[in-house]
């Protein structure tokens, strides 16, 4: 039963369920935020039920004074008393300075207020407990919107909570406290989600859920992506529908493509150990359309379901594997690498250190044979028969340097 007014005998009743449970050991406490207090007792004073008879309080609203906001003023006048549903708790009153507990109808219940001449006001207080961001745990015990529900100390325990209370104070970070599923939930865009442990927390999103231009950092994740992500430190498993950023993450299974627009790996690494086959993470290019900067990766990648595309590769040190789903798309590849090519159609420009290596020692060691005319040189490959680079020396046997 929510708030209501003995409007004849003057008496304001307030029970438990009106209140935020704060905590129930090693005492209960409730708190009873008396701005909402005042707009529930406005709604009230509205009804026809209670238009006939004298108002219930007095606000005056929050001032402004030297740089500080003092807080708000809720009085409640006419002969109106208040009484809290009995029992063995305590409730603290925040929001504004009162005189409610001037007002009590005594009973079991313990009631403490903060008057004072130079309260600031408790939507600056509030904003500072929530430092800049929603804690969600769906182990929590706590639900709704009220303070300080959705705050480190009192994390919400749902989402669509989670939703509304960012929304009202126009936050963008979500703390997942604990592994969750997104499923059918529908998030504004921009959010960012940031995890307590990548270890200990693993946030798998279902093909229903919106997240569309959001970004994920410090978590474990799995599940379908709606494009446009950023994902920062965080372990990455199975993805779907991947574009946009991943920055400094370790790839642990298959990221699948998706969308139009291009997908840029940065800093990134291999978290599957060994170096057989199977033993890398892979990536899904899911067909045609969709561009790859990979940049300063380190670990094995194999790659896979790839017909148009064009794909930049830059290794620390590594291995690169092309499936034989591979059937077009170019692919330039650089560093420290090892290529193992299975594709059945593309282009692989191989500019690794290993093929600059080879063809280096090839240039210095292998057999090379000069023309007749003394005009060019031929050197070939390690059979002996193909020719491997063919140079013009001609400029170099004509050129005369005075002595």
């Amino acid at each position: 039963m929510a708030i209501s007014v003995d409007w004849e005998n003057k008496i304001i009743h307030v029970n438990k369920i009106d209140m935020v449970l704060l905590q129930s050991v090693p005492s209960v406490i409730y708190q009873l935020d008396l701005d909402v207090f005042r707009k529930t007792l406005n709604d009230l004073q509205d009804d026809e039920a209670g238009m006939p008879f004298l108002t219930t309080h007095s606000h005056n609203t929050t001032v402004e004074v030297g740089g500080a906001i003092l807080a708000r003023v809720v009085q409640i006048i006419n002969g109106y008393t208040v009484t809290f549903e009995d029992g063995q708790y305590r409730v603290n009153t925040v929001g504004a300075n009162s005189n409610i507990g001037e007002v009590i109808n005594v009973n079991q219940v313990s009631v403490s207020t903060s008057n004072s001449a130079g309260l600031q006001d408790l939507n600056s207080l509030q904003a500072a407990s929530f430092a800049g961001e929603v804690s969600l745990d769906i182990v929590s015990a706590y639900s709704g919107t009220i303070f300080p529900v959705g705050t480190r100390q009192f994390p919400v325990n749902n989402t669509a909570d989670a939703r509304a209370i960012a929304e009202e104070r126009g936050l963008k970070a979500i703390r997942i406290m604990s592994s969750m599923t997104f499923d059918t939930e529908v998030w504004a865009e921009g959010h960012v989600f940031v995890g307590d442990t990548i270890t200990s927390t693993l946030l798998t999103l279902d093909p229903g859920a919106g997240v569309v231009n959001a970004e994920f950092k410090n978590l474990r994740i799995t599940g379908t992506l709606d494009g446009g992500s950023v994902l920062r430190d965080c372990l990455l498993l199975d993805i779907n529908f991947v574009n946009g950023f991943i920055h400094q993450c370790a790839l642990g299974g298959t990221i699948t493509m998706g969308g139009s627009t291009q997908l840029t790996i940065m800093d990134s690494f291999s978290n599957v150990p060994g170096g057989g086959a199977g033993q890398t993470p892979t990536l899904d290019m899911n067909g045609s359309g969709h561009n790859v900067a990979l940049r300063n990766w380190s670990g094995g990648l194999d790659v896979i379901n790839c017909s148009d595309t064009i794909t930049s590769m830059d290794f620390v040190s590594g291995r690169v594997t092309f499936d034989a789903t591979v059937t077009g798309g170019a692919f330039w590849v650089r560093g420290d690498c090892t290529i193992e090519d299975s594709s059945t159609g593309g282009s692989i420009v191989d500019m690794t250190v290993n093929k600059l290596a080879a063809d280096n020692l090839k240039l210095s060691a292998n057999k090379a044979v000069i023309a007749p005319d003394d005009l060019s040189v031929e050197v070939f490959e390690d059979d002996g028969v193909t020719v491997f680079k063919a140079f013009d020396i001609s400029p170099d046997k004509r050129t005369r340097t005075p002595s």
